[in-house]
């Protein structure tokens, strides 16, 4: 991947993703205090709606619909094989926060949620408000939380096929690009024969942007969609996340899925 790409404060410029990466690097020679700062900055924020869509709460509405018309029809037929009670799915959300979207979304479709969240105070916040949710009677019986796992994508190992679906929102910017093809070669293991991969990230509109305080990379669609092939994954949708405040990076929504040959 050649495009250029600059720092949110246009300061600084880099040539390509690979010098921003070789920059990144911390006295070790690897990315483990990129990732750590980016945890730093989490664990800094309010365990509430507002805190981790760091202030915009007033968008979750949208992107909660947006996601579940999307959801609804990649998923079709394994969502009405399991109102006919012939199977049970099952997803993890990873960059949990504090639960909003398996509590808003999620539990709603899927027999169990798995969280991932490298926050530990977002992620208590999450098990706490799901598992209340989930006690209250307002999902479908049997509906149930997962397994709770605090760490970060780049350490994540699913489990070989256990998802139907692996729910990526709001995180993936934080990920290198050799750590995000990584994590996406995992996650094939971890789908059954007709998972999905659900990717849901800010856009900016060409190359990519670095955001500092939280170490995140904004990279465009096409940044993207070159990171999807070279993890070897097929494109099944990809759709521009509809009414957000025009001040806030675009955002989209890929399903992706392995190629038949891979599986």
């Amino acid at each position: 991947m050649s495009q250029p790409g600059k720092d949110a404060s246009g300061k600084e410029e880099y040539a390509d993703p690979q010098q921003l990466w070789q920059k990144a690097k911390g006295e070790d020679g690897t990315h483990k205090q990129w990732y750590e700062g980016a945890v730093a900055y989490w664990d800094a924020q309010e365990a509430s709606y507002d805190g981790v869509l760091g202030g915009f709460g007033f968008v979750s509405d949208s992107d909660i619909s947006d996601s579940r018309a999307l959801l609804q029809r990649a998923m079709k037929q394994q969502l009405e094989q399991a109102a006919a009670g012939k199977r049970q799915l099952t997803v993890v959300d990873c960059g949990a926060g504090v639960g909003r979207v398996s509590e808003q979304l999620l539990l709603g479709h899927f027999s169990t949620v798995d969280l991932l969240e490298p926050s530990r105070h977002l992620l208590d916040a999450a098990q706490k408000n799901l598992k209340a949710a989930v006690a209250g009677g307002s999902y479908p019986a049997g509906h149930a939380l997962g397994q709770c796992l605090c760490q970060g994508l780049q350490q994540f190992e699913p489990q070989p096929g256990r998802y139907d679906c692996i729910w990526i929102q709001w995180c993936l910017l934080y990920l290198t690009d050799d750590d995000a093809i990584a994590l996406f070669n995992r996650c094939k293991a971890g789908l059954k024969p007709d998972g999905i991969i659900m990717v849901k990230e800010n856009i900016c509109k060409e190359g990519f942007i670095v955001d500092k305080d939280d170490n995140s990379l904004t990279r465009s669609n096409s940044y993207m969609m070159d990171l999807f092939g070279r993890a070897g994954l097929s494109v099944a949708y990809n759709i521009k996340q509809k009414n957000f405040p025009k001040n806030l990076f675009e955002v989209r929504m890929y399903v992706l899925k392995v190629p038949a040959q891979q599986q």
